[in-house]
């Protein structure tokens, strides 16, 4: 069900891109932290940091994928813009937040590829950020714009994985 798009800018989920900046800044407090007060050896085993790169990799490709879907359906990927249409394929298929899937991924796949504790920590910090300040009102944006369809999609889709 697209709407036109001066109606979709009318009203977006939140005046703020919070998921973009809450990544940099966990990622900036887990280096600051490990820089002041770290908490990793220098044993960090070999498989964490391997497995730390493949998840940081599946991470970025989940986002490419999201973001090509996004495209295709003529919708804003930016949390701060209403969309124009509800995506149910791909990844959608079985979280509705791959996106924010994938940004908590990130943050704890630089935490093992590069022995943060203090990354991993902070990782569920995010998560519940990302929830609280970004997730929850997309939601009740998606709500209010689909209906009864995404009531349908929320029904059988989990919110995070």
């Amino acid at each position: 069900m697209p709407v036109n798009a001066s109606e979709a800018e009318a009203d977006p989920p939140s005046r703020i891109a919070w998921p973009p900046r809450l990544v940099v800044v966990a990622i900036a407090i887990g280096a600051l932290l490990d820089a002041l007060l770290p908490l990793s050896d220098s044993a960090w085993p070999p498989s964490a940091r391997i497995a730390g790169g493949l998840v940081i990799a599946l991470a970025l490709a989940n986002d490419v994928w999201c973001a090509l879907l996004m495209r295709c359906q003529g919708t804003t990927m930016r949390p701060d813009r209403a969309v124009s249409s509800l995506v149910v394929a791909g990844p959608y298929r079985w979280s509705r937040n791959p996106i924010y899937v994938s940004h908590v991924a990130l943050v704890a796949g630089i935490g093992l590829a590069f022995g943060s504790v203090w990354m991993i920590l902070l990782t569920p910090a995010l998560a519940f950020l990302l929830q609280r300040l970004a997730i929850e009102r997309e939601e009740r944006h998606l709500s209010q714009r689909f209906g009864a369809e995404f009531d349908a999609y929320v029904a059988r889709t989990r919110r995070w994985l």
